[in-house]
């Protein structure tokens, strides 16, 4: 969006501001409305990430360290687990709610504010690819692998998400205006489904690697 050049068939879609800054204002203001709206979802993220999880994660690991029994290990994991499904599933259901709001009442709010209800498509596709969740969910499982040491998966995730995201983003400014913001949004949905796999199969051989890696 911000460095693809103009063709005779395709208009740029940024301008430059100082040197190689640049900012493109058809898309730059859908997005930070986008980004606003993730704010609940960030502050669930907050509460069930960093401390909820948190806590079952040192138990967990207390435990190994400290000789525990193996099934009280199982059990641990389990409520480590479910800590991080729950979390998951408020963080998507906040998100849920607010994004239901914003595509009832996104033209208005556009209006109100000042912008060009015309941005309203890009809004919402924004919006779908960013507030509902998707992108908080991505950074949640992150989250969530390098508190496992899992820094290679970590790094995997972020080029499926950079690479996809390049070539959805370049595609759909080719395709034209009706396809803006599609890119991003594919771009967090496809690396969080990855992500929630590859986690999934992480935790089950948590106890495993564990031991095996010492």
């Amino acid at each position: 969006m911000f460095f693809i050049p103009q063709r005779s068939t395709r208009p740029s879609t940024s301008i430059e501001i100082i040197g190689t800054l640049r900012a493109s204002p058809i898309y730059d203001l859908p997005i930070f409305l986008a980004y606003l709206s993730i704010i609940p979802g960030m502050a669930v993220f907050l509460v069930r990430m960093e401390t909820d999880f948190v806590e079952e994660y040192d138990r967990f690991y207390t435990a190994i360290r400290e000789g525990a029994s193996l099934n009280e290990i199982y059990l641990l994991k389990d409520n480590m687990i479910q800590t991080a499904q729950g979390g998951l599933y408020d963080i998507f259901k906040i998100q849920g709610i607010t994004v239901a709001c914003l595509l009832l009442w996104g033209e208005q709010i556009l209006t109100f504010i000042g912008i060009d209800p015309n941005y309203k498509t890009l809004l919402f596709i924004d919006v779908v690819g960013v507030g509902v969740g998707v992108q908080v969910i991505f950074l949640s499982i992150l989250n969530i692998l390098f508190y496992l040491d899992k820094r290679f998966t970590v790094l995997v995730l972020a080029a499926i998400f950079l690479v996809v995201n390049v070539v959805f983003t370049y595609l759909s400014v080719a395709l034209g205006p009706q396809f803006y913001g599609y890119g991003f949004a594919f771009a967090t949905i496809i690396s969080s489904v990855v992500g929630l796999f590859w986690l999934s199969k992480q935790f089950e051989d948590l106890e495993y690697e564990t031991f095996m890696l010492q």
